[in-house]
């Protein structure tokens, strides 16, 4: 048995050590210049050399990839891949925690690998992704993940990024209700709804303050040498680096006045905030510039809201923000969504791509799926570009990420060659004939 053992391990090491080279590509790097013909070396899941002169190692296995072009792995910094999959089947949701306040859980947790969503997000080059939960005022932490792995951990980049708080609205999601609309100021109308949003608005704000006196004491605490001790609550615990700044607060808001709201209330409390979805920030983007205040834009394939707006606002929205220097990634959840519907994360280079027709840079809205969401996940250290020391997440593909018509050769997932295979591929060699 102690045999079998050591020759699994020794096995799995050798996988683990496997060496590609992906030779005479065209490299994008995305932080600088384009390589015409140059080669990429694979070794212990990262990048060991990219350049036009690079020796490519005995051991290497080569991908002759002439007329090829090599980019780094796709970022969607909002989604609920692995936490929901089929919304009709509750057993397959598992996005939000029962009770209004639940810093303290951890989506990384509830990520199921095996998901058909992450194959098929995975197949047209998205590698790493924010999994964030949804539900309750405060939904618990969004994690970053890489999408290969057969358990949770093996996936995790980040495990806290930033947790998610829903504040109140009383704008109605879907539009007025039925009611509202026969009988204007019924007690489901607009009048009702703004009590209810100020009482569930102070709600949050004495959370916020029983937090930061938490904060506080345990400071005090740790000062002089003391502990919590028995006095130790687990939500509040997870909200101290929240309250300190350590750690962001991603709210989930389209309208600009709630937009608005969830700004003034971190500024309230003195919190670092990101807004998931931000329909409408191209309304108030010099604000957002003024406040230093990123957005995951995740608008772009909207219609207008609202019949005064332009047709092609949403479209244009991210150059909007560029030009305003608003801080920004193109993501397929947030706002009026929570997390974004999962099976929407492989149209992710398609947003880049409307984002790119619509007046956004070619190369800004590739940054704007690589290298910014990498950026504001605070991953950019290991993914979102091609650069020495960073994890071997690649993309390898006839034409361009952003062209539907292009076709993915080869994925690579922290060094692993993943398979090509989905759900879709599946059926489509099933029934194609």
């Amino acid at each position: 048995m102690r045999r079998i053992v050591l020759l699994w391990l020794v096995s799995g090491a050798a996988a683990l050590a496997e060496t590609h080279a992906i030779v005479n590509a065209r490299i994008v790097p995305v932080t600088s210049a384009p390589i015409e013909k140059g080669t990429v070396v694979l070794r212990d899941g990262r990048i060991a050399a990219v350049g036009a002169k690079v020796a490519v190692p005995k051991e290497a296995k080569k991908i002759e990839a002439a007329g090829l072009s090599v980019y780094p792995g796709m970022v969607d910094a909002y989604t609920t891949l692995g936490l929901a999959e089929i919304p009709s089947v509750r057993g397959s949701m598992d996005t939000t925690e029962i009770g209004a306040f639940n810093p303290q859980a951890h989506a990384w947790i509830a990520v199921n690998p095996h998901s058909e969503m992450i194959r098929t997000a995975r197949v047209n080059g998205i590698t790493t992704a924010l999994v964030a939960p949804s539900g309750g005022r405060i939904a618990g932490s969004a994690a970053a993940i890489n999408l290969f792995g057969n358990y949770p951990n093996e996936m995790l980049l980040r495990p806290q990024v930033g947790v998610v708080m829903n504040i109140p609205s009383s704008r109605q999601r879907g539009g007025r209700s039925m009611l509202e609309l026969l009988v204007p100021g019924t007690p489901e109308g607009g009048e009702a709804r703004g009590e209810r949003t100020a009482e569930e608005l102070a709600k949050l704000k004495e959370y916020l303050r029983e937090a930061k006196a938490y904060s506080d004491m345990k400071a005090r605490l740790e000062k002089s040498g003391g502990s919590l001790g028995a006095a130790r609550d687990a939500g509040l615990e997870a909200m101290v680096p929240v309250i300190r700044g350590e750690r962001v607060v991603i709210v989930p808001a389209d309208h600009w006045r709630d937009i608005k709201a969830a700004v003034e209330l971190a500024q309230e409390f003195g919190l670092r905030i990101v807004i998931a979805g931000g329909a409408d920030a191209w309304k108030i983007a010099p604000y957002l510039k003024e406040k230093n205040v990123p957005v995951l834009y995740g608008a772009v394939h909207s219609l207008p809201r609202l019949p005064e707006d332009p047709y092609d606002a949403y479209y244009a929205a991210p150059e909007v923000l560029r030009r305003a220097g608003v801080r920004f990634a193109l993501v397929t959840g947030g706002g009026g969504q929570g997390g974004g519907a999962a099976a929407d994360v492989r149209n992710l280079p398609y947003k880049a791509a409307m984002a790119a027709a619509y007046g956004l840079e070619k190369e800004d809205a590739l940054k704007a799926v690589t290298l910014w969401p990498a950026e504001l996940m605070g991953v950019a250290d290991k993914v979102g570009s091609i650069e020495a020391g960073k994890l071997a997440n690649l993309l390898v593909i006839r034409g361009d990420p952003l062209d539907v018509r292009s076709e993915v050769k080869y994925v690579f997932v922290e060094g692993k060659l993943v398979p090509l295979e989905s759900r879709n591929t599946e059926m489509f060699e099933r029934f194609g004939q």
